[in-house]
């Protein structure tokens, strides 16, 4: 039996067995393992021939108009019924939880401003997204079956959402 094709695209420090982890090093001081060292923006890979798609907390490094484009380009990359794993942090649990704090050490921090516009070693975010935005691109995109759940690759559910879409 032939093998799975899985990819973690942008997989910074999270390395995962099983899968064809890639990144261009360019964040963390490039203290990461990967398998390919590859631009995520510009890669390619042909068509059909990838299982599953594995994106965490790269989304907000990507603009709306890059991410329509890219979620077109990975559709065709993956197989009849592969799928596409996103988690990135939710703009409205970030609003809600800016809303309801006083301390300023917390509204700046990691579930506040910080998740929005990045850290100093990952400053740099485009865009915020909450799953109705993602999965509407999604969708434009192809992928159907689109499920949502709380985000787990962080340890941060309050914060965070997963979404899956099926080719």
């Amino acid at each position: 039996m032939q093998s799975e094709t899985k990819l973690n695209l942008a997989c910074g420090q999270m390395y995962l067995n099983g899968y064809i982890n890639v990144d261009n090093k360019s964040m963390y001081h490039g203290n990461m393992k990967v398998d390919m060292v590859e631009d995520i923006f510009t890669m390619t890979w042909e068509n059909n021939t990838v299982d599953e798609i594995l994106l965490s907390h790269f989304a907000m490094y990507i603009s709306y108009q890059e991410m329509s484009v890219l979620l077109k380009r990975w559709y065709g990359w993956l197989k009849p019924s592969g799928r596409i794993i996103i988690e990135t942090g939710n703009v409205k649990a970030v609003a809600k939880f800016i809303m309801e704090n006083e301390d300023p050490d917390l509204i700046n921090g990691n579930n506040g401003i910080r998740q929005l516009f990045g850290w100093e070693t990952t400053a740099g975010h485009k865009w915020a997204w909450c799953p109705e935005t993602l999965g509407q691109l999604m969708n434009g995109a192809g992928f159907t079956n689109i499920e949502f759940g709380d985000g787990y690759f962080h340890g941060n559910p309050q914060r965070d959402f997963l979404i899956v879409g099926t080719k």
